[in-house]
């Protein structure tokens, strides 16, 4: 299909993007364009005027302090796979980033990008969740710090606001073994379902445990529920089971034409399990 028509603009600082986005109702930030572009090729979107993010330097920076890893929005997925901060830092990203589509993609798509796209089945997400991100948005208001927890607000819907602008995103450092686990139809498709578990063992003892879900609903899913099941005890199969059981309670699972609800949280409720082992380095 042609696109429709648009406008295009390629700004080179964070508040001249931010001006040309607050002043054009009509106006979207373009990142790696590798989702914006294909949903205007099927005139799924049609904004009027493109805002072209890839002349801002300070977009693309990956930073380090004390106790965060900072990484700028326009930072591309294969970037944080070879960087060698987030290898030490959040090695959770670079599992992940391994499931994400296929390198094409990853060379050109970015990690503000498939945050502010917030699709349902996609693993940044999940991510940010579980390793408790905080993304930085810019806007005419000046500058807000949200939590991942509330950033994602259902299927392609975020926090941001009209004219602000995702810049970075904060992963604060983590004490636990974190894994990731994926199924999905085909290499590179987008996931069926997916699970972040990260835990430390202390005494032999699971403690301050987490689980992040994807792929199930409409955003990722944090289960409280099966953490406070792992909290305290000597992880083995039956436990991590026991985890499971729980971790989809009250989540309305979707369908859709690749897995029912059933299928899918069947299938989430084994992945748990393989993570929360993994995690936990257990045998059993």
């Amino acid at each position: 299909m042609k696109f429709p028509d648009f406008s295009y603009a390629r700004p080179t600082t964070i508040p001249e993007a931010i001006e040309i986005l607050s002043g054009n109702d009509d106006a979207r930030p373009l990142a790696g364009g590798q989702s914006l572009l294909p949903m205007m090729a099927l005139r799924m979107a049609s904004p009027g005027l493109l805002v072209d993010l890839g002349l801002i330097e300070e977009l693309a920076v990956i930073a380090e302090d004390g106790t965060t890893l900072r990484i700028g929005a326009m930072v591309t997925h294969d970037t944080i796979a070879r960087s060698e901060a987030v290898a030490r830092r959040a090695p959770l990203l670079r599992e992940a980033l391994h499931h994400v589509a296929h390198q094409a993609v990853r060379n050109r798509g970015t990690i503000g990008g498939s945050l502010a796209n917030a699709d349902g089945s996609a693993e940044m997400p999940v991510v940010a969740v579980a390793l408790d991100a905080v993304m930085t948005l810019q806007g005419p208001d000046g500058v807000r710090r949200v939590r991942a927890d509330e950033f994602f607000q259902g299927h392609y819907t975020t926090a941001i606001g009209e004219g602000e602008l995702l810049t970075c995103i904060d992963f604060p450092d983590s004490a636990k073994s974190w894994v990731f686990e994926e199924v999905a139809r085909r290499p590179g498709d987008f996931a069926l379902a997916m699970v972040a578990a990260g835990l430390q063992i202390v005494n032999g003892r699971c403690l301050n445990s987490s689980l992040v879900i994807g792929g199930v609903s409409d955003r990722p899913i944090r289960s409280e529920a099966a953490a406070a099941v792992l909290d305290g005890r000597t992880l083995d199969r039956a436990v991590a089971t026991e985890a499971a059981q729980i971790a989809l309670d009250g989540v309305r699972v979707r369908s859709d034409i690749h897995a029912d609800a059933r299928f899918r949280t069947e299938l989430a409720k084994n992945l748990v399990v393989r993570a929360l082992l993994r995690a936990g380095g257990a045998n059993d």
